[in-house]
């Protein structure tokens, strides 16, 4: 049998895992990874601590070279190199060479697109300015710092509140620099926290000297140098900046896809079952162009975070090369887990907010309980604001929000697993979780808000 061409189309978490993958399970494959940009696999998550300084070297952040990748993964990797088009019948791409601009045709049998997203732009007047700039790559981090390093930023416009938009308010405060937050849509993180908690973010923020305005950006005014000077608000209010950072979320790449008459879901991303493959029997897909399926209800959502790109890149990598061979790996579906540090604070989310539990079909309540991550009198204990979804027939988990100075995030991960499984708040408050006066209390957090929920869903607690 001859060996089979497999082309592995886009960089980062996930196509690099469906590279490597595929060379494992067919070792006599020939895996080529083709990557438009400079680099293959980074650190997309440590971008905002580099700018802030954390990481003084953007080399710190890279994975793996193209290099170490080829010689440890066994897979050929072609930089800048574009993949302009799929022939799925005739089992050809089209691939341009970026460095010298020539087009040629190569034949693959298999195909795993790992095209990822695109930063969702403002289409507002002036947005071409020099110094406005999107976080999704590593090459925008660059950009970023260098324009720090070499410009005089007194003062940053963030548009976006979610994860990136506060993670860079931060980095950006780091360096001295005053920040403003557009948020137009609500509360910062509001896609993740329930109003009721929003608040404890709210005044970290603040508290650090971040100014959060309810607003969105119509305009943008530039100099004669092109540069940006001021930000025109919705509002009517002119904010005067020296650099602006765009943190309004993705949007799946999914035009290569379409072309080649690839499914696209109901969330605008590439529909793909759970071994990840397309509607093409040639081609598969993963990472933060496709939707998958989250196991609360079974729906299809899109989540581009980096574990979703890695776990999904394996299952396309296995499949796209097992010829047959085997049982066929299969994407179990997302939890929907996930944090962020803001200032003092961790903020972890888990599951359903209470307004996406009951768009989801839930009859569904929220018990809310303070907690402290050690023994409360135990020096440097912190308090823990703790939010259960449940719903109310069951006492089924759905989900959970935790801030806290110290101990939240870890705790969320616990909860991940018990979500997943179905487990209700009355399974829950008899966990046996560790108590250690320097590092949980005799009645953890977790088990309080059990406790609590259990009362209320009128269940024994």
């Amino acid at each position: 049998m001859a060996p089979q061409r497999i082309a592995v189309i886009g960089g980062v978490a996930a196509g690099p895992a469906a590279a490597a993958q595929a060379k494992r399970t067919d070792p006599d494959a020939d895996v080529v990874l083709f990557e438009q940009g400079e680099f293959i696999s980074y650190g997309a998550c440590e971008m905002p601590y580099y700018i802030a300084d954390e990481y003084q070297d953007a080399g710190t952040l890279l994975v793996l070279t193209p290099e170490e990748f080829e010689k440890t993964r066994h897979a050929t990797v072609r930089l800048r190199h574009q993949v302009l088009a799929i022939h799925p019948k005739r089992d050809r791409i089209d691939i341009k060479d970026v460095t010298t601009g020539v087009v040629r045709e190569e034949r693959f049998d298999k195909i795993i697109l790992a095209v990822g997203a695109r930063p969702r732009m403002p289409e507002i007047e002036g947005v071409e300015a020099l110094n406005i700039f999107p976080l999704r790559r590593l090459d925008d981090a660059i950009a970023i710092k260098a324009f720090l390093e070499n410009h005089p930023v007194q003062h940053a416009v963030v548009m976006g509140g979610g994860y990136i938009g506060v993670e860079m308010a931060e980095s950006l405060r780091e360096r001295g620099v005053r920040v403003t937050i557009l948020e137009p849509f609500g509360g910062l993180l509001n896609k993740y926290l329930d109003p009721e908690m929003q608040p404890f973010v709210h005044e970290e923020v603040a508290a650090h000297g971040v100014h959060i305005r309810k607003e969105k950006a119509e305009q943008v005014e530039q100099d004669a140098d092109g540069l940006v000077r001021a930000v025109k608000t919705d509002k009517g209010e002119k904010i005067g900046c020296q650099l602006v950072i765009v943190a309004m979320g993705l949007v799946p790449n999914t035009d290569l896809a379409k072309a080649a008459g690839i499914h696209i879901g109901e969330t605008g991303a590439l529909a793909v079952d759970d071994q990840m493959r397309t509607n093409l029997p040639s081609v598969w897909a993963c990472g933060d162009c496709v939707e998958v399926e989250r196991v609360i209800d079974r729906k299809q959502v899109y989540l581009p975070l980096s574990p979703v790109a890695y776990r999904s890149g394996h299952v396309a990598g296995q499949n796209a090369a097992r010829r047959g061979r085997g049982t066929a790996a299969r994407f179990p579906g997302v939890c929907m887990a996930s944090a962020v540090q803001v200032f003092g604070l961790e903020v972890a989310a888990v599951g359903l907010r209470l307004e996406e539990a009951r768009k989801a079909g839930f009859d569904a309540v929220a018990v809310q309980i303070k907690g402290w991550s050690r023994v409360k009198i135990y020096p440097g204990s912190k308090p823990i604001h703790i939010r259960y979804v449940v719903e109310r027939k069951s006492g089924r988990l759905l989900g959970a929000e935790l801030i806290g100075q110290e101990g939240a995030a870890l705790r969320a991960d616990v909860l991940v697993p018990c979500i997943r499984e179905g487990w209700t708040v009355d399974a829950i408050k008899d966990l046996d979780l560790i108590y250690a006066p320097p590092l949980a209390p005799s009645i953890d957090p977790l088990l309080r808000a059990a406790h609590a929920a259990t009362k209320k869903v009128g269940r024994k607690g």
